[in-house]
């Protein structure tokens, strides 16, 4: 049995928190918890799931790097990935990040997973997952054979036959 339940928060740095909040409302309908300015930054807790925060800084003169990087270049927190409630909740989440422009909703099937890449107001990319029920971890397929569900050229469909 493990000892923990969970990531409870993660810690960014954002340019600009109004537009990081904002984002994450509007998108992920994720409540601010915290907002406060203390010590010359202004930090905030941004609610993911039950049990789970984004906890992101502005800090005036830090530069925070802005645009796509390549992954592994991305410092010590590469990316983090949100796990969707349902598969309905998926598709939503897909919508949500297309009408933000915020990525093409290509849907990458992994075996056992579904992954959703966006790119958040700062440029970091990140994921949205939906854990296929009934398909154990260990059938997560290497990465040379992920599939790809939906093409950036039809993204204003929905993905057929997510959970087969």
């Amino acid at each position: 049995m493990s000892m923990l339940n969970g990531i409870h928060h993660l810690s960014t740095l954002t340019a600009d928190m109004d537009r990081l909040i904002t984002f994450y409302d509007r998108v992920f309908d994720a409540p601010v918890l915290l907002d406060m300015e203390e010590e010359g930054l202004r930090h905030t807790i941004i609610e993911l799931g039950p049990n789970t925060v984004l906890h992101p800084f502005q800090i005036p003169g830090t530069e925070v790097p802005q645009g796509p990087l390549p992954m592994f270049d991305r410092g010590r927190l590469d990316h983090f990935a949100l796990n969707a409630s349902s598969e309905e909740a998926f598709l939503e989440l897909r919508r949500r990040v297309i009408a933000a422009g915020a990525g093409d909703g290509t849907v990458t099937d992994m075996g056992s997973l579904l992954s959703l890449t966006f790119t958040d107001p700062d440029g970091a990319n990140h994921e949205v997952i939906w854990a296929k029920p009934g398909v154990p971890f260990d059938q997560t397929r290497t990465r040379a054979t992920w599939t790809t569900v939906e093409s950036p050229e039809t993204s204003g469909t929905e993905p057929q036959g997510l959970g087969k």
